[in-house]
């Protein structure tokens, strides 16, 4: 099982423009508090955003002059030592602090911990494992149910990129070498692309026939350019309501 800092280091490189665009933001428009007994990120762990809020929540932590509590080192003081109960206090605060930055669905599964290093490893264990597979079946479970329904393209697009990313970086590619991988990205990219078309409305059946009629088959970044393309064109053709009402 990879250590935390293992996982830190595997963040992709979307999920770091999300961090920097959180910061340049100012935290989702929720600055971290200054009254050391609160402190918010603007985003909740929710368990596909493990590696972001991981990396964020460390940071804000350590700009407390708190890291020892959940990286460990130095090692806390003994029970008799007169430094101990300083420490307490600190390490309850810290705790404080990563409960209430973690979804209020996910809290009972995780307040049982003694320390806030514990509750910090066993997030690590449970969230940001990169071979729960449970996970991963849920994650294409989503992927392949989803559906349009009253969202607009973009909408859809945003969460189906959402599922793959978190899918690329609990189940990356296990080939090694480099025909072998460009093979299992080309299968990944077909598979995705029906996702994508499965999802749309069943209103666009004329681009979706157009896209899988073409050999080899494009990219799903490819197929979403051409969607988009053909909504904006009917939504151009689209008579307005005047021209609806309008007498004959």
């Amino acid at each position: 099982m990879a250590d935390e800092n293992t996982i830190l280091t595997k963040i992709p490189d979307e999920l770091t423009l999300q961090i920097a665009a959180l910061l340049r933001n100012g935290l989702g428009g929720q600055p971290t508090t200054t009254n050391s007994e609160n402190l918010s990120l603007g985003i909740k762990l929710e368990g596909d955003n493990y590696a972001l809020w991981a990396t964020l929540m460390k940071k804000a932590i350590g700009g407390r002059g708190r890291s020892s509590h959940i990286t460990g080192e130095p090692s806390p003081p003994s029970k008799d030592d007169t430094a101990f109960a300083k420490w307490e206090q600190d390490d309850q605060c810290v705790f404080t602090w990563l409960i209430q930055n973690i979804d209020a669905s996910l809290v009972n599964n995780v307040s049982q911990y003694p320390t806030a290093k514990t509750l910090w490893d066993g997030l690590a264990v449970t969230y940001g494992s990169e071979t729960d597979s449970l996970h991963v079946f849920d994650l294409h479970k989503r992927a392949n149910s989803l559906r349009q329904g009253g969202d607009t393209l973009e909408d859809c697009w945003n969460k189906l990129q959402k599922i793959w990313m978190t899918i690329d970086r609990r189940d990356p590619n296990p080939m090694k070498y480099a025909e072998d991988i460009q093979i299992y990205n080309n299968k990944v990219q077909e598979q995705r692309l029906y996702q994508l078309l499965t999802t749309i409305d069943d209103k666009l059946e004329p681009i979706k026939r157009d896209i899988l009629k073409k050999d080899p088959l494009p990219s799903v970044e490819a197929a979403y350019a051409m969607i988009r393309r053909e909504v904006a064109r009917l939504n151009i053709l689209k008579p307005s309501t005047t021209e609806i009402n309008r007498p004959i």
